[in-house]
């Protein structure tokens, strides 16, 4: 009975020891780095996140980062040092992971490797401040070359007399002026947005009495071409008909729209917007304006594009005509390829294994799912791209979204529905791998616990059953004295003793 006490004690303290092992490694200390976007073109900037995680509090963290600086060029963030390695030295507030996002520039086409390493922290332990190594991480982006801008838009657009009417906007091409007699030329001022591009003016700078035409041509580097048209109306006579010298009341501009107590304007012209994979520029009707959309083929979206007024650039909505409602679009953009994140059809599901959750990606909250078997760091989200609905998988430690095809929509009514009460299985099946392995090593531990208590109780129980007995009395047993001792020899000197007295008798 002591031995199995003994080989029970052994094995419970060796299951709480695997079991404290196996749950460490779960969540084991390490680096982590990620890019905004891991394929630029030169003049492209792109965010590396380095993530340090110790499982333990930290007050001090330093690391360094290596990278090609003939590639990238370190531009902004928390660190110091330049020319293909610069070191981050912080100190956190008992924190047990930190992040820090470092801006980086691309310089020329090539691949580039950033690594971390020497990543070292100080906590606190029974001897004071402990210094402790973490491991760290590397990860490669590309750099394409720069691709030709497409940008033929005016930044800025002005008369030596008159005033343009509308307003400018860049996304505008026709305005009208109107001029009194007596101005007899008006000089047209034109700025590109793209500093490459190229601006002609042409038409005569000297008014005829009546309508007169200039327009403003601007190319951009890889050819594309925008066209602004001025048509300038000069009176008869001197009277004031010019809007520059007998102000109006301002009239209602069609094309702008309020969101979140911002204006902005819906764009006319997107001919230096680079459109989704299988979207195609067309036309439609807003506030009876028409303006610039882009369409897939089988139109399941419509995009407007939106400028704000202290930017030039467009920005992609959808339109809720019911509630005359813009609504920005979400989309993840890798390489060439958009990926726009749409919502399940109704009366479609996924299997039971794979649960609805939430992820930030490029600062866009999605709704997203997951798998109870696969990383935490994965997630598989709906989306629209290249013109087809389909499933990927979405890798937020590597920021890379893949085609999975492997995951497809079920219909709900056909799926069989077993009445099954919402029990502890049930629950169990939703829970994540790292939850699963702490609950089964929780009621390991426990089980053994129980055995031991079992076992200590039977060996209690057991010594009861013993009947006791008097020291005194065993030993002092009166039984002793009717013992009678008899020895009997069969040795060979035994035997002849005996024959010799029996010849003395005779």
């Amino acid at each position: 009975m002591r031995n199995i006490f003994k080989r029970t004690a052994v094995i419970f303290l060796c299951i709480i020891i695997l079991t404290s092992a196996f749950v460490f490694n779960v969540s084991a200390a390490g680096t982590i780095i990620s890019f905004s976007k891991k394929n630029l073109t030169v003049g492209d900037t792109v965010t590396v996140t380095v993530t340090l995680n110790a499982g333990e509090a930290m007050y001090s963290v330093g690391c360094v980062i290596n990278y090609d600086n003939n590639v990238i060029n370190y531009t902004s963030g928390n660190a110091s040092g330049g020319a293909g390695s610069v070191s981050i030295i912080e100190s956190p507030s008992g924190e047990t992971k930190v992040s820090y996002s470092l801006t980086f520039t691309a310089m020329a086409a090539g691949s580039c490797t950033v690594s971390v390493i020497d990543c070292k922290y100080a906590t606190l332990g029974n001897n004071g401040a402990e210094e402790k190594g973490l491991s760290g991480a590397s990860a490669t982006l590309t750099v394409n070359d720069a691709a030709l801008s497409s940008n033929a838009n005016l930044s800025a657009l002005s008369l030596s007399a008159g005033t343009l009417s509308p307003r400018f906007s860049a996304s505008r091409t026709s305005y009208t002026v109107a001029v009194k007699n007596s101005v007899t030329e008006c000089k047209v001022f034109a700025t590109a947005a793209d500093s490459n591009a190229k601006v002609e003016v042409s038409g005569e700078a000297t008014l005829k009495i009546g309508k007169n035409t200039r327009t403003v041509t601007v190319t951009a580097p890889s050819g594309a071409q925008k066209v602004y048209t001025i048509t300038i109306n000069r009176s008869e006579t001197d009277e004031v008909t010019s809007s520059e010298e007998t102000p109006s009341e301002p009239q209602e501009n069609k094309l702008e729209t309020s969101i979140e107590g911002i204006t902005y304007t819906v764009a006319t012209d997107i001919s230096g917007v680079a459109l989704f994979k299988g979207f195609t520029a067309s036309t439609a009707q807003y506030n009876s304006e028409e303006v610039a959309v882009a369409t897939d083929s089988d139109g399941n979206y419509k995009l407007y594009y939106l400028k704000a007024p202290d930017s030039d650039a467009l920005t992609p909505y959808t339109y809720d005509e019911e509630n005359n409602l813009f609504i920005k679009l979400s989309y993840f953009t890798q390489g060439e390829n958009s990926y726009i994140y749409a919502d399940i059809p109704e009366g479609k599901t996924l299997a039971d294994e794979y649960y609805t959750t939430n992820a930030t990606i490029n600062g866009n909250e999605v709704t997203c799912y997951g798998k109870s078997s696969s990383p935490a760091d994965f997630y598989y989200i709906y989306c629209f791209a290249d013109g087809r609905y389909g499933f990927y998988r979405y890798d937020s430690r590597e920021n890379v979204m893949q085609r999975y095809p492997e995951l497809e929509l079920l219909d709900k009514e056909d799926l069989i529905v077993e009445d099954k009460p919402d029990n502890i299985l049930s629950r169990f099946k939703t829970l994540t791998t790292n939850a699963k392995i702490i609950i089964i090593s929780l009621v390991l531990v426990l089980l053994a616990a129980i055995a031991l208590i079992v076992l200590i109780v039977i060996k209690i129980v057991s010594r009861k059953d013993i009947p006791d007995f008097d020291e005194d009395e065993l030993i002092m047993d009166n039984s002793f004295d009717n013992i009678t001792f008899t020895d009997v020899e069969i040795n060979n000197t035994s035997v002849e003793n005996e024959e010799v007295e029996a010849d003395n008798e005779n």
